[in-house]
């Protein structure tokens, strides 16, 4: 299956959340009204969030954490996940997803009763918000490697940008690395485009392999790449860089060819643009791959 990379420990306004019911069993009107409210957005990340905001009308609990396939999101509200209840989604006998219920005291009967009911009121919505997500998912992706494509960079730069600006710098940097492979134009021109896909798809899965949990990965152009890395420095990018060069190394097909990388690095600060930080690590880029040439 396609791994969805989704915002991770969304935060819901406590002022979503009103008075909890005492009643273990959901009447008519109530289900109709979950379910209308449901389908105001079947965007994932925003059907999430307001079905946990909603279910905390009914039972208390300080987070919801999904996982279908490959993909995991949580929607945090609270500190406390002690205790945990799950219940399994199904979609025509076949899994759709498992979501669990945390927090810091015992769930009682009446109330895993109640979240049982409402995680069957998620269960239409839910299947088709993962099927958008899965459509989405791929338009941005790279057709070859499976890494984000032109299109989704743009937009998760920025998106980094706007993110960078609105909080403080103690809170970490944004870096933007941009990678043009060496050597790569011989190979595809002497051993044909099969050997040269295969240098495309190896190169990628290094880049995945280096990368931390909060940093990006595409390809913007034919043997171009590009990495987001947030929260970053110039410095722990130098880190990410000289992990690159290893794994380079010790891959078998990129070692054969003698494929290795020319990087241009860019950091943001305030008053900086999409535009300025590509120009930036372009510049660099270029510099670095003239002195090897």
């Amino acid at each position: 299956m396609d791994s969805l990379q989704l915002a991770q420990n969304n935060i819901v306004s406590p002022r979503k959340i009103s008075h909890f019911s005492n009643d273990a069993k959901l009447n008519a009107v109530q289900k109709l009204s979950i379910l209308e409210s449901l389908q105001e957005s079947l965007q994932l990340d925003e059907l999430l969030q307001n079905f946990a905001a909603m279910a905390t009308n009914y039972v208390e609990f300080s987070a919801m954490r999904l996982v279908s396939d490959s993909l995991q999101t949580e929607v945090s509200l609270f500190e406390g996940q002690r205790y945990y209840r799950s219940f399994n989604l199904n979609n025509q006998s076949q899994p759709l997803a498992i979501v669990t219920f945390t927090r810091d005291t015992p769930f009682q009967r009446n109330e895993i009763h109640q979240l049982r009911q409402l995680t069957q009121l998620l269960q239409a919505p839910l299947k088709h918000a993962l099927q958008i997500a899965r459509l989405q998912e791929r338009v941005r992706n790279d057709y070859l490697t499976g890494i984000g494509n032109r299109a989704h960079f743009d937009e998760s730069l920025h998106t980094s940008i706007e993110q960078q600006t609105r909080q403080s710098q103690q809170q970490g940097g944004l870096v933007l690395m941009l990678l043009d492979l060496n050597k790569f134009k011989q190979v595809n021109d002497s051993l044909g485009h099969p050997v040269g896909d295969q240098v495309l798809i190896s190169f990628a899965k290094v880049l995945e392999s280096v990368i931390r949990s909060g940093d990006q990965a595409f390809r913007v152009g034919g043997d171009e790449f590009a990495m987001l890395l947030r929260p970053a420095t110039e410095y722990s990018a130098q880190k990410v860089i000289k992990r690159l060069h290893t794994k380079l190394e010790e891959s078998p097909l990129l070692a054969q060819y003698d494929i290795s990388a020319s990087i241009g690095v860019s950091e943001w600060t305030p008053g900086s643009n999409s535009e300025s930080l590509i120009q930036s690590a372009d510049e660099q880029l270029y510099a670095n791959k003239s002195a090897t040439s």
